[in-house]
């Protein structure tokens, strides 16, 4: 009964700062030098990665709803992520992921150019000089079970932009 009272106690509170140390806490695992567990060590040695060598462009978390996967990244990864890295969260949903993105993107850089595309935004993230640019797109499943995935689609072909280097 008590891990499910921490559960719940930390899902009203998951998005405080505070608590993002007690979060690491909840999770099992080795730790590594710094006191991270595994499972966020692991996302944030790539994630901060810029060598495409050594990186992904793109990553997913997947498992069964409610086991745990929002609040790995919102309060154990992103507070423990180099303050080098520009860090976009976007909620999606089956019709309006591209949209949250780009005026997610758009709200963290504002001096890209209003009019362009979601594709020509990323283009230029990636091929500006500056910080490593990570765009998580949370709850990716509402998009995914309402989309025909093919090459022509506007979010698949925006995300061939990623290349683990600089986005």
């Amino acid at each position: 009964m008590k891990s499910l009272w921490i559960s719940q106690r930390h899902q009203r509170y998951h998005d405080d700062a505070g608590d993002a140390s007690f979060f690491l806490d909840l999770l099992p695992g080795l730790r590594n030098r710094h006191g991270l567990p595994e499972s966020i060590a692991f996302w944030k040695q790539r994630i901060e990665e810029t060598d495409p060598e050594q990186t992904f462009s793109v990553g997913l978390i997947y498992g069964p709803s409610g086991c745990g996967k929002s609040s790995l990244v919102k309060a154990g990864l992103l507070p423990h992520l180099d303050p080098s890295i520009i860090a976009v969260f976007v909620e999606a949903t089956p019709e309006e992921t591209e949209i949250r993105v780009l005026r997610a993107l758009r709200k963290r850089f504002p001096d890209l150019p209003q009019e362009a595309t979601l594709l020509e935004t990323l283009k230029t993230i990636r091929r500006t000089p500056g910080n490593k640019v990570v765009v998580i797109i949370d709850q990716f499943e509402q998009w995914l079970y309402s989309h025909e995935i093919e090459s022509e689609n506007e979010l698949v072909i925006a995300m061939r932009q990623c290349d683990g280097g600089r986005l």
